[in-house]
């Protein structure tokens, strides 16, 4: 079955709606009501779609709760003029209570001692145009008919030089870290980053760029000391991955995936993701079971924002489902570009750049992209799994875990930079882009059934030689 059953598709509306529901619910955490709700209403939706072996898998997880955080600082001989800063504590960072000590901007070759270090987070723009010098390889597709990205600058969500400070010996003997969020274009101290779910023995917290401004002005003036707190909790809780599969005309499978939590309400991330799966397991569960190109498997694993556990669990307990896997599909982020007025953030008429991460099979990446042009899916790049960041031996997202496990993958998102903020709300969606990703997603899997997939689930992603289907 070639052709695609336009009718069957869910319509933009319904799309949305899925959507908005997921948002609604409130912040979707691991362990969070929010997340128990949808796990429940996704649980309910696999079945009105008439799907088969529904599971819901349990999986422990790292629940960090925040409750408040307090930031005060004064002029050490200034003692009564006591400026309060508002804060966010950063994600699993330690609770304390009234941390005191002086101010400290951290370099590169500064070692923070008995004080509290200072930064500065700035959100990188990467120039669209440096990409293969980032790769070191011309091992990579794009699709840009209005010829933008010889100019395009995309802001993404996190700052590649700082990201790591939390984890450096500059901080080994600090009191606590500030994180002034001073590259942000709007005003937030709310960044869910990191998400790794790995605790860390200080105290730390995030300020907006307004109020580091005042903390950037009080230390040009002489010796800053601060006052912190941060009040959080870290508890183990329960999660789940949560299955249905399709059987279809072959022995073979096809795993469509993304995760069910967030940061935050979170309408992108990953709200849209969730979205594009559902849509899916709708389109394959009316297609008859004759003509379904491979058995289907629906996947929402859970706890991305929490050390990703439900991804890399799902992939130990399924080996031997791996080992008939032609193709692990993982889908985010269906993302509206934005711009920054008077520290807000105004969503624009086109789509965040899309990034495509795809198993660097020569077929699978020709199939990805002849979808891309079909349904003129514009702003759009082909990643292979390696390379970005800059050196790094695997892709940035939950199709890593496939990638390990020699699993031919597709990973779809976007990076837009208000990816880890409350600002994610539900005028980021690019509502235009729900149906020809869908019909993207259906032309893969169709094509799929017309290539050597013997070369595909026998691929060794070790094994450069055998990235090639002949």
């Amino acid at each position: 079955m070639n052709f695609i059953k336009s009718e069957l598709i869910p319509s933009k509306d319904e799309m949305f709606e899925w959507t908005a529901k997921i948002f609604n619910q409130g912040i979707r955490r691991p362990g969070y009501p929010a997340n128990y709700k949808i796990e429940s209403w996704i649980k309910n939706q696999f079945e009105t779609f008439g799907l088969e072996n529904i599971v819901l898998d349990p999986i422990k997880v790292k629940k960090w709760e925040v409750f408040d955080a307090h930031l005060k600082i004064w002029l050490i001989n200034e003692p009564e003029h006591i400026i309060e800063i508002p804060c966010f504590p950063i994600p699993y960072t330690k609770s304390a209570k009234n941390i005191e000590g002086e101010l400290e901007l951290i370099s590169n070759k500064t070692l923070i001692s008995k004080k509290i270090g200072v930064a500065y987070y700035n959100l990188l723009k990467l120039p669209l145009k440096i990409i293969p010098r980032i790769l070191r390889t011309d091992e990579y597709r794009y699709y840009d008919p209005e010829n933008e990205f010889n100019e395009l600058k995309q802001m993404l969500p996190f700052d590649i030089q700082k990201r790591n400070i939390l984890d450096s010996d500059l901080l080994k003997d600090a009191l606590g870290y500030i994180c002034i969020l001073s590259g942000y274009p709007w005003e937030t101290d709310k960044y869910y980053v990191p998400y790794d779910a790995v605790e860390r023995n200080i105290p730390a917290v995030y300020v907006s760029p307004k109020n580091g401004k005042k903390i950037s002005e009080l230390m040009k003036k002489g010796t800053v000391r601060a006052n912190l707190s941060s009040n959080t909790k870290i508890i183990e809780g329960i999660s789940h991955n949560i299955t249905g599969s399709l059987q279809g005309n072959s022995d073979e499978w096809v795993i469509i995936g993304t995760h069910h939590d967030a940061p935050w309400n979170s309408a992108v991330e990953d709200a849209s993701g969730m979205t594009l799966v559902l849509a899916q397991a709708n389109y394959w569960a009316q297609i008859p079971k004759n003509l379904r190109p491979f058995n289907m498997m629906f996947l929402m694993n859970c706890a991305h924002m929490a050390g990703a556990e439900g991804a890399k669990n799902f992939v130990e307990k399924n080996k031997k489902l791996l080992e008939k896997t032609v193709i692990a599909i993982h889908l985010e982020h269906v993302a509206r570009d934005v711009k920054s007025e008077d520290g807000k953030l105004i969503p624009l008429n086109k789509p965040t750049v899309r990034w495509w991460f795809v198993s660097r099979i020569n077929e699978l990446i020709n199939i990805v992209e002849n979808a891309i042009k079909k349904e003129d899916l514009k702003r759009s790049i082909i990643f292979p799994p390696e390379g970005f960041s800059p050196g790094s031996d695997k892709p940035p997202t939950d199709g890593c875990f496939y990638h390990k496990k020699s699993v031919p993958f597709i990973s779809f998102l976007t990076a837009p930079p208000y990816l880890f903020d409350p600002a994610d709300t539900l005028d980021k969606i690019h509502q235009d882009s729900y149906i020809p990703l869908a019909r993207a997603i259906i032309h893969i899997i169709n094509e799929l059934k017309n290539s050597n997939t013997k070369e595909l689930t026998n691929f060794d992603v070790h094994k450069r030689d055998q990235n090639k289907i002949k």
